[in-house]
């Protein structure tokens, strides 16, 4: 008679009772604020999940404790562990659409398998407690792959989440959904002990699908988890790639007189990245704190040197100004804590070459050996023939027939001058790596700069 009266009364009313309450927490409007009294790793969780995991550990206990289900009858927990999922999926999905209802990019990168590749190892470093650096070839092809999907035009202002409150939820779901995964494999492993009580044939059919139901649902969280993670990583390297494209696109650096500051966007780099900083250390823990901000200075390194071919003009005062921005934005990441990383020293090393001219440049690769690519060096080298003739302009002769010939004589030497320092750095490059080199290309007076459709709106943060 008990049995029956479980079976047929208590079990359905009392999961009808849990899915109310399930409606009920799921439906406030507080349900994905933090719960200040319950905490994962340090950082809070919403109070939705707060409220429903104690009530899968006590179905899972009253199952695994009547001797006339012995752990059998476990549909209840699967049904709220998934409704909690779709509720969360549901957040995540509004949390990254803008309010004209589009997906942002790092969202869409997030999709892509390489970057999920790359990303999963970082995570399972990240989780084995490996304190490990990356490789060169992780970072590079990082790099890479976020370039070919950037192509090569520059992002676009509704195109990133300047909203903070957006990226503090996704942080915060993405704590939510690791505390609920181990929540739910405490009860699971409770049910698999009791399950392994039963008589052997009878152990082995329920304990096997017990683990195909438990990894449904572990996949399905940890997959969401991770994606949480790996947006804000993105978004954060997105920002960068911005405002640093913007620096060199739209910044000046052919100046009359040294400039007091960094580049205004540079400036606003530092303020967005400080913020973001300081939103995400109150909502995960360290190690998920470096997988978000980490290599953030190795990208900033690579965009201020391969956007060279962005810039129109260049002199020494610019030179200055450059070095000042690496400065800027290395005294900002070392002022909120992140991971110790020294990429954009290469940076500067690259733009310190600069001031060697170019016979100092090439003597510098003899003694040190090769630090950038035929290409980088090439532009170093347009650059400092571009000041040059930059610098002559502003002394020609007076006269319009004395200046013409002048300057005509002046631009075949400097032709000719220049086609030797290449071929020299060619010769020089194929030598130590051992691979023939692109063929040499005179110096342009510059890369166009975007058109007024490609313009930026600055935000300041």
């Amino acid at each position: 008679y008990l049995q029956v009266f479980f079976r047929t009364v208590f079990l359905p009313r009392a999961e009808a009772y849990a899915m109310q309450l399930f409606d009920a927490v799921t439906s406030a409007s507080d349900a994905f604020d933090v719960d200040l009294n319950t905490y994962f790793n340090g950082r809070p969780i919403f109070r939705s999940a707060a409220a429903i995991v104690p009530l899968l550990h006590s179905f899972g206990t009253l199952l695994n404790n009547l001797n006339s289900f012995k752990g059998e009858n476990w549909g209840i927990l699967l049904q709220l562990s998934n409704k909690y999922y779709e509720k969360c999926g549901e957040l995540f999905r509004d949390t990254v659409r803008s309010p004209e209802n589009q997906v942002y990019t790092s969202v869409k990168w997030s999709e892509t398998p390489d970057l999920q590749q790359l990303f999963g190892r970082k995570l399972k470093q990240a989780n084995a407690r490996i304190r490990a650096p990356e490789t060169g070839a992780d970072i590079d092809r990082e790099i890479r792959l976020e370039e070919s999907l950037k192509t090569e035009r520059s992002l676009h202002l509704s195109e990133l989440i300047f909203d903070l409150k957006r990226l503090v939820c996704t942080a915060q779901l993405h704590q939510t959904l690791e505390w609920f995964l181990v929540q739910f494999n405490k009860v699971s492993a409770d049910r698999a002990h009791t399950l392994s009580r039963h008589d052997g044939a009878t152990s082995v059919a329920l304990l096997k699908k017990h683990e195909a139901d438990k990894s449904k649902i572990v996949g399905r969280y940890t997959a969401l988890s991770v994606q949480c993670l790996m947006v804000l990583r993105i978004e954060v390297r997105a920002h960068c790639t911005y405002y640093l494209d913007l620096a060199t696109r739209e910044g000046s650096y052919y100046l009359e007189n040294d400039a007091v500051e960094p580049d205004q966007y540079i400036q606003a780099l530092n303020a967005d990245v400080s913020a973001i900083e300081d939103k995400m250390e109150s909502c995960l823990p360290a190690d998920r704190l470096a997988l978000v901000f980490g290599g953030i200075s190795v990208l900033m390194a690579h965009t201020l040197i391969a956007n060279t071919r962005y810039i129109r003009h260049f002199n020494a005062a610019g030179n200055r100004k450059m070095i000042r921005n690496i400065l800027a934005l290395q005294q900002n990441l070392t002022n909120i804590a992140l991971p110790e990383e020294s990429g954009l020293d290469k940076a500067r090393r690259f733009y310190e070459l600069y001031d060697m001219g170019a016979d100092g440049i090439l003597k510098h690769i003899a003694e040190n050996g090769v630090g950038f690519s035929f290409e980088n060096y090439r532009r170093l080298v347009d650059f400092i023939y571009m000041g040059g003739s930059q610098a002559g302009k502003s002394s020609a002769v007076t006269g319009a027939a004395a200046a013409g010939r002048v300057n005509s004589q002046a631009e075949t030497k400097q032709n000719e001058d220049y086609d030797v320092y290449i071929n020299r750095l060619r010769d020089l490059l194929a030598q130590s790596q051992g691979v023939g080199m692109p063929t040499a290309s005179r110096p342009e007076s510059g890369v166009q700069h975007p058109t007024s459709a490609q313009k930026h709106t600055f935000v300041k943060v």
